[in-house]
């Protein structure tokens, strides 16, 4: 069995060049153990927003002014061992830092699916 080692970006129908260590948050929910004097009494459960974190290797061609402009966009998020996920209607939140030839990147998006 392959276990996930690689991840490919794709924004507006590019792939990025995305650097080891992408991180996918997929879940919509966040569920928090509750306890109560005699031990754990369950979870209450929040909204989260998911989302992706990566590294790009900045070049000339690569538009930081165009990348925080994102708003509305389907992002793929691929694995090499056979999933894939979609982010719907995701949006560059600003959080970008350009270091050398590399740009931080975050992404959230309005929904998360496993396809």
């Amino acid at each position: 069995m392959q276990l996930t080692g690689r991840t490919f970006i794709t924004i507006r129908g590019q792939r990025q060049r995305s650097k080891e260590g992408s991180t996918l948050r997929p879940s919509t929910i966040n569920r928090d153990g509750q306890t109560a004097d005699t031990g754990p009494a369950g979870y209450v459960e929040s909204s989260v927003v998911p989302g992706v974190d990566f590294v790009i290797q900045h070049s000339s061609d690569i538009s930081i002014k165009e990348m925080l402009a994102m708003t509305d966009e389907t992002l793929l998020f691929d694995t090499d061992s056979g999933k894939s996920f979609v982010l719907s209607n995701a949006w560059c939140t600003g959080a970008v830092e350009l270091s050398k030839n590399e740009m931080s990147v975050k992404f959230q998006a309005m929904d998360c699916r496993e396809v």
